[in-house]
C-alpha cells in the first residue's frame, strides 16, 4: 500500500470528526449558552459544565492532535500489519470522540439553562458500534490495497 493512500485512510475520519464539530459549533455558537453542559450522569441528567470557548478549543485540539498522532503513527510503521492495526484504531478512535463532540453541541443548542439538557445513554451503544464499523472498514480498506 502506498504512503499517501495509508496516511489518507488514517487522517479523513479525523479530517471529517474535526470539520463536523467545528462546523456545527460554529454554526450554532451564537444560540449556545455561555457555559456548555459537558459531562452526563448514568441517566442523561447533565453534571458537569464547561465554558464555550474551551469546549470549542478542547474538542478541536483533540481531533486535531489525535489525527495527527494516528496518521505519523501509520505513516512510520511502513507496510506491516502494526500499520493497518494503527490506521483502523485511529479511524475508530475519530468517529468514537467525534460523535459526542457533535453531539454535546447539539444538544446545548437553543438551551437557556444547560443544567437542562438531557442526553440519553443510548447513544453510547451507537458511538461505539460506529467507531467499531469504521475502523472494521479501514482494517479491509487498507487490506485491499495490499494486493
Amino acid at each position: 500500500m502506498s504512503v499517501i493512500r495509508r496516511g489518507a485512510l488514517t487522517a479523513a475520519p479525523f479530517a471529517v470528526a474535526t470539520a463536523a464539530y467545528v462546523g456545527a459549533f460554529l454554526a450554532s455558537y451564537d444560540r449556545l449558552p455561555g457555559r456548555i453542559a459537558t459531562h452526563f450522569s448514568g441517566d442523561g441528567a447533565a453534571d458537569g459544565f464547561t465554558s464555550r470557548a474551551t469546549v470549542l478549543w478542547v474538542g478541536g485540539g483533540m481531533l486535531v492532535g489525535l489525527g495527527l498522532l494516528f496518521t505519523v503513527l501509520a505513516l512510520v510503521s511502513k507496510q506491516s500489519s502494526k500499520s493497518r492495526l494503527t490506521a483502523a484504531v485511529g479511524a475508530g478512535t475519530a468517529v468514537t470522540l467525534g460523535y459526542p463532540l457533535v453531539l454535546t453541541v447539539l444538544v446545548n443548542t437553543d438551551v437557556q439553562n444547560p443544567a437542562e439538557v438531557q442526553l440519553p445513554m443510548w447513544h453510547v451503544a451507537v458511538l461505539l458500534l460506529a467507531g467499531v464499523a469504521t475502523g472494521g472498514l479501514t482494517w479491509w480498506l487498507m487490506r485491499r490495497g495490499e494486493a
